[in-house]
């Protein structure tokens, strides 16, 4: 910025924007720029008599630029002296181009992934390979985030993520939120957020960082829409439709979606377990097939009112409805070691799965000045209802096929019901135009009941087995507060945050008469220091610690039935883990980023097996079982070779480490580990597109299991019709089938192998149609609105 500013007096620019026909024009952007270096200051609208004022402005020279879409953009030079109160400007004319529509529709696209806040942006709007794919599909095709068999997500090879949507944490289970993101259209993502270290701003929830999925919201003046239908198929059908409907006009702004999914899926299980050793040791060769149905509705409905030119009110209902139905055949043969089988367990199971959730959010954000003080308030209610059940029936068979014993019916009931209801409010006070104060606090509460029956069939009447069965209710309370400064002196912007959250969680198993309280402050500091080394150049350090409570679900005491020689149990016990995280990145010609970082965790929760040799019975837990590091290095090339092919590929090196002294089996593992994902963008024609994602995982260790590599190739075409009104996509994903989950353990008594396969080579055809008016008309508000609201700001 300049450096001739006076350091005692500030000076008040006004004038008008009008166009040829000398009419005033609203909303037109006006930006300060330094006429030094062009260099950002910042930027105001003109109201609807044309006028603009930008306050506060030190003496030097600059350039006024302004913009509306279908006019010329105009540039004109001022000088403010720095002994004037008040500069008036002559008026700016903008004169109409018939072609900037068209020009803007070119140059707005954005790259698939870019660096923002901190944060990696997907950019998923508008591409053929999200096309027709639910929300998970894209997720689990993000740089570095990876979704195991159960649902579970991790990033940069980390599990402990917490996943919000919109802004707004989900607080569900990982077998929840995997079936929600299951079933959501694709085609309402706009983009995915992803940020390994978040400021104090937000949660400290999630020690392997944040991500943000960020839904679709119109702004387009009048009335329009979007209608998208699409229907796949791998070894079973999947179809997509939604509609998305805006109006806007004045101060109000209308929208609603709705999107239904009917999707069916095949996976294919195999696991082999070796029990005991020697001549006594027994084999478990395992083949399950599962195919699952869901069905969905999902309806968003929301209201925007610009009460006044400061202020606004926001409404958003949404609702989610599922409904499963889940079909299981598992053929176990059991044998001694290199010897015939003996005995076959076949399991079925038929289960069903209803699940619904409806959340109110209100919203208030009030403009205070236009020095850029804010303050936004905002309240949500939020209820989950999941039933799930099960019916298995155990088969016992000879070698011979003849019966070992008398067959098994099992009845799991699962029901469970999620209350959550958060308030929070914050506040933005700039002190000078190089610091600011962002403060703010956050009050959650969560409930959740479980009450899991289980029922054993005795001469054809359901029985209570009470040693299974179990009513476990969980409640969570955390209070919290942040306070954020931020200063520039001269090229280096400090941060520096601390976030104290006070938790209180009460986790009662009725069944048992155990209950187990926790109540506890922490505190959650986060610094950074960002230095612009010249123009397109820059380096950055930061801190952070952030904590990983225990879900709900992990601390439910419940066994959660497989078959007769397998099961899942909860731990009530499990106590937070804490990780403090440090990174370095750099960022070269503004596009291309080179981060590396460190992650220590104290208290992993992990999961954990144990085995039974004499009864060779084995279940899986979650325990605080180790010390957990981290080492990685992430680059982010975007490319571009004329004005035909854009590419992006992003690579993350890792190292995970382990270690636990467990009265068992001591932990000491590590292992490097490498993932790769490149995007490529063909413009073959202003209407035809090409696409194609390239995926790589190198083999990983994580904790007490091995996890096998993978690599996969996707390929889509969009094509454009009617002035891009109407777009034809055709995507494959996983052409050549190469995306199985593998993993194996040798880890104390367990010798285990699983491969899991599961339907991921799927061809989607997606019909996307733009209906009403397209004619952009920016929402009156600050430029950097839409960034602060990114993760990680």
């Amino acid at each position: 910025m300049s450096t001739s500013w006076a350091q005692d007096q500030m000076t008040t620019i006004s004038g008008e924007v009008r166009d040829t026909a000398r009419a005033p024009i609203d909303l037109a952007t006006i930006v300060l720029l330094n006429a030094a270096d062009s260099s950002y200051i910042r930027s105001v609208f003109s109201n609807e008599q044309g006028a603009y004022t930008i306050p506060a402005v030190k003496g030097g020279r600059y350039l006024l630029a302004t913009s509306l879409i279908g006019y010329r953009k105009d540039y004109h030079p001022i000088t403010v002296n720095a002994s004037s109160q008040h500069l008036r400007v002559a008026t700016i004319t903008l004169v109409p181009e018939m072609n900037a529509l068209k020009e803007v529709a070119v140059t707005a696209t954005l790259p698939s992934v870019e660096r923002k806040d901190g944060a990696l942006v997907v950019n998923v709007a508008n591409s053929a390979l999200a096309a027709g794919n639910t929300a998970l599909d894209i997720l689990q095709r993000s740089p570095g985030v990876a979704v195991d068999k159960d649902g579970n997500i991790s990033l940069m090879g980390r599990q402990g993520v917490t996943v919000m949507i919109d802004g707004k944490q989900t607080y569900l289970s990982a077998e929840q939120l995997a079936n929600m993101l299951k079933s959501m259209d694709g085609n309402n993502v706009q983009s995915i957020e992803l940020n390994t270290n978040p400021s104090a701003k937000y949660d400290a929830a999630g020690t392997a960082g944040i991500i943000n999925i960020k839904l679709k919201k119109n702004e387009l003046e009048g009335t329009n829409g979007t209608l998208s239908l699409s229907a796949g198929y791998g070894k079973s059908h999947k179809s997509n439709s939604s509609l998305q409907v805006n109006h806007k006009v004045g101060k109000i702004n209308l929208f609603g979606n709705y999107s239904y999914v009917n999707n069916a899926f095949n996976n294919d299980l195999e696991l082999y377990r070796i029990i005991g050793q020697g001549q006594s040791a027994k084999v478990f060769d395992q083949l399950a097939n599962f195919k699952n149905k869901r069905s969905s509705s999902n309806v968003r409905a929301g209201i925007d009112y610009q009460s006044s030119k400061r202020n606004t009110i926001s409404a958003l209902f949404s609702g989610f409805f599922l409904k499963g139905n889940d079909h299981s055949t598992s053929n176990n043969k059991i044998s001694d070691l290199n010897s015939p089988i003996d005995s076959t367990l076949t399991t079925l199971n038929n289960g069903k799965n209803r699940y619904h959730n409806l959340s109110f959010n209100v919203n208030n954000t009030f403009t205070i000045d236009t020095s850029g003080r804010k303050l936004v308030v905002e309240a949500d209610i939020s209820t989950f209802e999941d039933h799930t059940n099960s019916n298995y029936t155990n088969y016992f068979y000879l070698a011979n096929g003849d019966y070992l014993r008398d067959p098994e019916y099992i009845l799991n009931d699962m029901p469970s019901e999620i209350h959550i209801q958060t308030v929070k409010a914050d506040y933005t006070h700039p002190l000078t135009s190089k610091s600011k104060i962002e403060a703010g606090a956050k009050y959650s509460s969560v409930k959740s009941d479980n009450d899991m029956g289980f029922f054993d069939q005795i001469n054809g009447h359901w029985e209570d087995n009470t040693q299974r069965s179990n009513h476990f209710i969980y409640t969570e309370r955390v209070s919290a507060a942040y306070a954020i400064y931020s200063q520039t002196v001269h090229k280096t912007e400090i941060k520096a945050g601390l976030r104290l959250e006070h938790t209180y969680s009460d986790g009662n198993s009725v069944t048992l008469n155990q209950r187990n309280k926790r109540d506890y402050f922490s505190f959650f500091p986060n610094v950074s220091l960002n230095q612009q080394l010249s123009e397109k150049n820059n380096i950055g350090i930061s801190y952070s610690r952030r904590i990983n409570r225990p879900n709900y679900g992990n601390l439910n005491p419940f066994l959660y039935y497989v078959d007769p020689y397998s099961y899942q149990q909860g731990n009530p016990f499990l106590d937070p883990s804490y990780t403090n995280s440090y990174e370095l990145n750099y960022t070269l010609l503004k596009k291309y980023t080179l981060t590396a970082g460190y992650q220590k965790t104290k208290d992993m929760v992990g999961e954990m097996m144990y085995q039974n040799d004499e009864t060779n019975v084995a279940y899986v837990t979650n325990e605080n079982i180790a010390s957990e590091q981290v080492y990685f290095v992430n680059v982010n090339l975007p490319l571009a070779v004329g004005k035909v092919w854009s590419s992006n590929t992003n690579i993350n090196a890792m190292h995970l480490g382990y270690k636990a002294d467990l009265p068992t089996d001591p932990i000491d593992f590590g292992q490097f580990g490498l993932q790769a994902n490149s995007n490529h963008t063909f413009a073959i024609t202003p209407s035809f597109r090409l696409e194609t994602t390239f995926q790589y995982q190198s083999p990983l260790r994580w904790s007490i299991y091995r996890i096998g590599s993978y690599w996969s190739l996707d390929m889509g075409v969009n094509k454009s019709f009617m002035d891009k009104k109407l777009q034809l996509k055709l995507a494959v994903s996983d052409i050549f089938n190469t995306r199985p989950n593998k993993v194996t353990t040798d880890y104390a008594n367990l010798n285990i192998r699983v491969h899991n396969t599961w339907e991921s080579r799927v061809a989607r055809f997606t019909l996307t149609y733009n209906f009403g008016n397209q004619k952009l008309k920016v929402k009156q508000r600050d430029l950097d609105s839409d960034e602060k609201s990114r993760v990680g700001k």
